[in-house]
């Protein structure tokens, strides 16, 4: 990136703005369709949820290998890769007649998606740094949330106007001519990427990345199945692969090439903490997600358009907060992200009791009001968060780095989509009002628990950071009482110069 002028800087910057929008755009319509899809398809309560999961699963299964790949080969490849597979899977889904092919197209689009965003959150990193990269990734941050307000209100838009058996056809396939737009422009604006030498010789750790796809997929089976025999079994397999994954990574770094997980990102306190907070907080934002598209759309019987306007005061507040992330997390560091969650646990006791005490309509304008204050909080934790745990990644590591912190992401928010969308299938089987209530409280809970995570992690981390600027404090007050004490002893011992010219014209005289 050596040379790369301003205003280079700047059109890579918006293109990877606008990728990372269309997929985060493509999520957040996607919620309000599955209820209009899954009545036009006939799918049952399993293929719902693996509907709502598949998306970020494939997400987060391709994002570490994807981004250790973009350290070898460079960015502007996948990237393009990634854009391309997303809209063809589009065009898939647009056209799909049975729910088995709208999984597919699913996880295709997320495979895609998981390709792309490790190369835009490395591109960021390698163009910009000190508070320019905060900056940028303020800005990604305000992309995703500009995705979050404008996705329920074109979802709710299209499949009200429209009939609904041909509007979430029209959401996936609205994909389509941005990436067509897009792709030209990769190709022009995009830096090309330095290939390795013909000395070194780049590992891809393919078993490693087959093992880790499996501890998420092992992990997400109970939350669609529940508890019973395949739930135990699939945790048994997942447990066996992810010590298999721990064992065969060791293995592989001995041997002398690269693993998926370097132990130098392992050994990051700051980066493993800053991780779980963005897990826990991307799975508690997913999960409200699904919640509240559930409770209103299903549970009370409101119009999609409606229920749009319920979620986007919460994307707007994120959207607002994004935009000065960086000022935050630039005064305030680590304790401002563990107020930030403070408040927005706050706002998820508060939703609970609007939802449990008041009718459908005043809970609805009252969850809409707290959504707004909870989407200040969110953005007031989700670029600095990451801004803050990225900045521990060592040299070299960018990408790998980029694309764990985003797996943890994806992780949790497949898996508390499909618990979300099985509280809620439940729900509807017990045709009662107060099943869906009682199906919202499950989700908030769930979400609290999260919080509370996230809350010990970030407080150990804002910890560390205090008490590792105390030490630094006491090295540089002992050092300079240590440079200070041998200063003093020199010239106790070491006449100036004056004095050995005085002593010298003495002993002349006195000659």
């Amino acid at each position: 990136m050596t040379g790369h002028g301003n205003h280079a800087k700047r059109s890579a910057l918006w293109l990877c703005l606008g990728a990372g929008f269309i997929t985060l755009l493509d999520q957040s319509m996607f919620v309000l369709a599955v209820p209009a899809m899954s009545a036009s398809l006939h799918a049952d309560s399993g293929s719902v949820q693996w509907i709502l999961a598949s998306y970020s699963l494939a997400f987060g299964v391709a994002l570490v290998p994807a981004g250790r790949l973009g350290d070898i080969v460079g960015r502007r490849t996948l990237f393009i890769a990634g854009i391309a597979v997303f809209g063809a899977s589009s065009l898939l889904g647009g056209l799909a007649s049975d729910p088995s092919l709208v999984i597919i197209a699913r996880l295709l689009q997320g495979l895609g998606a998981g390709t792309l965003n490790p190369q835009v959150l490395g591109l960021l990193q390698d163009i910009y740094s000190g508070h320019d990269r905060a900056k940028a990734l303020g800005a990604y941050a305000a992309a995703g949330g500009s995705a979050a307000v404008c996705g329920p209100l074109i979802g709710g838009l299209v499949l009200s106007v429209g009939d609904p058996a041909i509007g979430w056809r029209i959401l996936f396939l609205a994909n389509v001519p941005l990436v067509l737009i897009l792709v030209p422009l990769a190709f022009r604006l995009l830096p090309h990427s330095a290939k390795w030498s013909e000395n070194s010789k780049p590992s891809i750790d393919v078993f490693g990345a087959l093992l880790l796809g499996g501890v998420v997929i092992a992990s997400l089976i109970p939350t669609i199945y529940g508890a019973g025999i395949i739930a135990v079994t699939s945790l048994a397999i997942g447990a066996g692969a992810l010590l298999a994954f721990a064992g065969w990574e060791i293995l592989y770094h001995r041997r002398g090439r690269t693993p998926l997980l370097s132990a130098s990102l392992v050994k990051s306190k700051g980066y493993t903490l800053g991780t779980v907070v963005a897990l826990c907080q991307f799975g508690v934002g997913a999960g409200m997600a699904a919640v509240t598209a559930f409770y209103f759309l299903s549970g009370t019987g409101m119009a999609p358009l409606a229920a749009a306007a319920i979620l986007a005061p919460q994307a707007a507040g994120m959207l607002l907060a994004s935009s000065f992330s960086w000022r935050f997390v630039a005064r305030y560091g680590r304790a401002g992200i563990v107020y930030a969650l403070v408040g927005s646990l706050a706002c998820l006791i508060a939703k609970d009791l609007f939802v449990q005490m008041l009718d459908g309509g005043t809970a609805a304008l009252a969850v809409a009001a707290v959504g707004l204050a909870q989407g200040v909080a969110t953005g007031l934790v989700v670029a600095p968060n990451q801004t803050l745990t990225l900045a521990h990644a060592p040299a070299g590591t960018a990408g790998v780095a980029a694309g764990f912190y985003q797996l943890s992401q994806r992780f949790a928010a497949a898996l508390c989509s499909a618990a979300a969308a099985g509280m809620f299938l439940q729900a509807q089987g017990a045709a009662t009002g107060q099943a869906s209530k009682d199906a919202f409280h499950q989700g908030i809970v769930m979400c609290c628990v999260l919080l509370g995570v996230a809350l010990l992690a970030g407080g150990l981390d804002w910890f560390r950071e205090a008490r590792d600027r105390r030490n630094a404090s006491a090295a540089v007050v002992t050092s300079g009482k240590e440079t200070a004490t041998a200063a003093v002893a020199l010239t106790s011992e070491r006449p100036t110069a004056a004095g050995a010219q005085r002593s010298e014209a003495t002993e002349s005289v006195d000659a």
